[in-house]
């Protein structure tokens, strides 16, 4: 099993931004299901997955963000491991409501 990488700002901020200009619905998509709370990690990316099916480069780039399987009774709607796996998107999302507003 190889070790998980954790993923940088620049890489969440370059990610969204190809996104953004690929395809604002999709984009606007991805901010949505992003800002779900009731949701594990893994359950967000199976429905980001399905939001990029027809964008192979954006599906395999997608997969950098791929949360570690765990079993299910180890995540809760608090869980530490879905505020790692949203924190840069989250970030992400407070640049660029900072850079619409100027």
């Amino acid at each position: 099993m190889s070790k998980w990488e954790s993923v940088t700002f620049e890489e969440s901020l370059s990610f969204v931004k190809k996104v953004k200009a690929r395809d604002y619905v999709l984009y606007l998509s991805l901010l949505d299901v992003l800002n779900r709370n009731d949701q594990i990690p893994l359950e967000a990316y199976s429905e980001l997955s399905l939001l990029f099916r027809h964008h192979d480069d954006l599906l395999v780039e997608l997969a950098k963000f791929r949360p570690l399987p765990c079993p299910n009774n180890v995540y809760s709607h608090s869980s530490i491991r879905m505020l790692i796996f949203l924190m840069p998107f989250l970030l992400l999302s407070l640049l660029l409501a900072f850079e619409r507003s100027h």
